[in-house]
């Protein structure tokens, strides 16, 4: 379907990696937006900004040296860039893959450690950039359209953690 379409999002997404040994969780409940313009034969190319609330995660350290110890590590984080895609008509609904790639800040707080820990050499927040391939089933509806969609943020910088996002779409198409 030819055109440009803007799309909201909400939904949840998870960490699938360690920073420094230490569980960061700047995913969470997400919210963004994606807009893009479709030609005639598939091709889209679009832009996209996600907020992520993330979670607080509570922890305990046992470093080799010193006092064991508890803190809780507090993140969120925003994404932002440019994708591209293809929409594959399937049935009544619209398969849409894409492609993203562009900058990722991750903010960070952790409460009651002290500064001893090795992870406190993260600049705040910490930049940098990912590649998000992607995956949505579409429900076009005359003006309308609505959705469920997954996306992957690889992230190149191993301080920031790649993670799922998991989403609910609805938006429009003019």
């Amino acid at each position: 379907m030819r055109g440009f379409d803007v799309l909201v999002s909400a939904g949840w997404g998870t960490s699938t990696t360690k920073v420094v040994n230490v569980e960061l969780a700047p995913y969470g409940a997400s919210f963004g937006v994606d807009l893009g313009y479709t030609w005639s034969f598939g091709f889209r190319l679009g832009g996209y900004f996600s907020n992520s609330v993330g979670r607080s995660v509570f922890q305990h350290r046992d470093p080799l040296l010193g006092r064991e110890y508890d803190f809780t590590a507090d993140t969120s984080s925003l994404s932002g860039g440019v994708s591209i895609g293809w929409d594959v008509p399937f049935y009544s609904l619209l398969l849409r893959y894409t492609l993203g790639f562009g900058v990722s800040a991750m903010h960070w707080d952790f409460h009651d450690a002290p500064p001893i820990g090795a992870f406190y050499n993260l600049s705040n927040p910490n930049l940098g950039v990912h590649f998000a391939p992607g995956i949505a089933l579409l429900w076009p509806h005359g003006l309308f359209e609505g959705g469920a969609g997954f996306d992957y943020l690889v992230q190149a910088q191993d301080t920031i953690p790649s993670g799922f996002l998991g989403k609910l779409l609805i938006g429009v198409r003019l």
